[in-house]
């Protein structure tokens, strides 16, 4: 403690000293790492009056530290040599210090807790909200437009010379032309009526990923691991869905689900069928897989099964959806997340079209999300020709209702409901004109 009390003691002479050292480093500072109580009324004051753009000396910091060694003390901390110390190395110090003294304390507590025989998780989410501040790292608040614009020419000069996409691939040729693929830190929501078939879309982005090599992970709130799979194995077989699950299947058919499941054994691909649906426990699962596994792309299905805390169901989702953003920018990965649509999209009339207001609890999605995608199939409405007559069994119109850096649109792709796939239409090449670009204000 001695070797703390004289750190601070040559800390708090310097800032008194020289005050631009305090400006300088302000947001390094913070009155837990003054572990002595006289020295901490003396940075209390000095603090202060910095803030406010007033001087300090001795005379006026004798008359407001309120004890009766305040006079001897300011007069240590102006003659105490500290010119063999760099300011920064102090804070480092004592920050160190005070970090010790915290997580000493969080540990004793936590084993309080446990010996209560507290809930598992309530005594995990205690140490999590703690030990965030012990472990975060300070530094200037004053960025630096330099560094900013440095980055963002070396991105540009990125993405001139890559042949290939900058962006995460989605095994789509239209909508990797469209998005440039998935972007890190991106928020995606993919939205659609039940049996829309979104969780099969939600799949195949999840699948191609991992076949291209980057680690995927799939957090299942509404299929088991074996109905996930049981669909990656029909989408890349091409053996019909129900075949599969019933057990019906001919010689030539097993041998093709074989040779899928030596290809799904051998893909970084991780489906885990969440038996615990609180937000908490979604959140440090995802950190495990990026951390363990070095995982860039996260599914989740879907957005309404997570449980946050909130007065309502839509303060609820809120939360959930302002979570996923925020971790998908802490990490840098990209998070998909499926969303139900109202039942306000069921009972409009001009062949149910969903719009971005049929996302339930769709407030806060919105805001969150970087990207809104709607999932549409006309035959499932039973409409069966488009407005030019042309046939629609098979086709899905995937809408993108917003995004903030690619605009909005509509783009054509193929269904194929017996194995739950996917496609771009055969004459993707010849025929790219459904894309409907907005203006960048529009977008968000």
């Amino acid at each position: 403690m001695t070797d703390n009390k004289d750190m601070e003691m040559r800390l708090l002479g310097r800032i008194m000293s020289y005050p631009r050292e305090y400006y300088d480093n302000h947001s390094l500072f913070s009155e837990g790492m003054f572990s002595d109580v006289l020295n901490r009324k003396i940075y209390k004051v000095v603090s202060s009056r910095l803030d406010s753009g007033e001087k300090v000396d001795l005379v006026v910091l004798n008359t407001l530290v309120k004890d009766s060694m305040a006079g001897y003390r300011i007069a240590e901390c102006y003659s105490v040599d500290f010119s063999h110390y760099n300011t920064e190395h102090m804070i480092l110090f004592l920050s160190q210090e005070e970090k010790k003294i915290k997580l000493k304390k969080l540990l004793e507590t936590t084993n309080n807790k446990l010996n209560k025989d507290e809930d598992l998780f309530d005594v995990l989410d205690y140490v999590e909200s703690e030990l965030k501040p012990i472990s975060e790292v300070r530094g200037s608040d004053i960025p630096d437009i330099k560094k900013q614009l440095k980055v963002l020419h070396d991105d540009i000069q990125k993405r001139m010379s890559s042949e290939s996409m900058v962006g995460l691939p989605t095994g789509f040729q239209s909508i990797d032309k469209f998005t440039g693929g998935w972007q890190e830190t991106d928020f995606i929501v993919i939205g659609g009526a039940s049996s829309m078939g979104k969780t099969s879309l939600g799949l195949a982005f999840c699948y191609n990923c991992s076949k291209a090599g980057i680690p995927a992970a799939v957090f299942s709130y509404e299929m088991g691991d074996t109905q996930l799979l049981q669909r990656l194995v029909s989408l890349e077989s091409s053996v019909n869905n129900r075949y599969i699950m019933k057990g019906t299947l001919q010689n030539d058919e097993l041998a093709r689900v074989d040779t899928a499941i030596g290809k799904l054994e051998n893909a970084e691909l991780y489906v885990d069928e969440c038996k615990d649906s609180s937000l908490r426990y979604l959140l440090n699962k995802i950190r495990q897989y990026v951390i363990t596994k070095s995982v860039k792309f996260v599914l989740v299905d879907y957005l309404q099964l997570v449980k946050g805390s909130g007065t309502s169901r839509e303060q609820e989702v809120a939360l959930v959806a302002r979570e996923l953003k925020n971790i998908a920018k802490e990490l840098n990965i990209t998070i998909v997340a499926l969303s139900q649509l109202s039942r306000n999209v069921e009972k409009r009339g001009g062949g149910n079209r969903p719009m971005l207001s049929d996302l339930r609890e769709s407030g806060e999605i919105e805001q969150a999300s970087d990207i809104v995608m709607l999932v549409y199939r006309p035959e499932y409405y039973g409409i069966m020709q488009d407005d030019n007559g042309n046939n629609t069994e098979g086709l899905v119109d995937l809408i993108f209702a917003k995004g903030r850096n690619i605009g909005t649109g509509v783009l054509p792709l193929k269904f194929e409901k017996e194995y739950t796939r996917f496609s771009d239409p055969t004459d993707y090449g010849n025929n790219f004109i459904s894309i409907q670009s907005v203006s960048t204000s529009e977008a968000f």
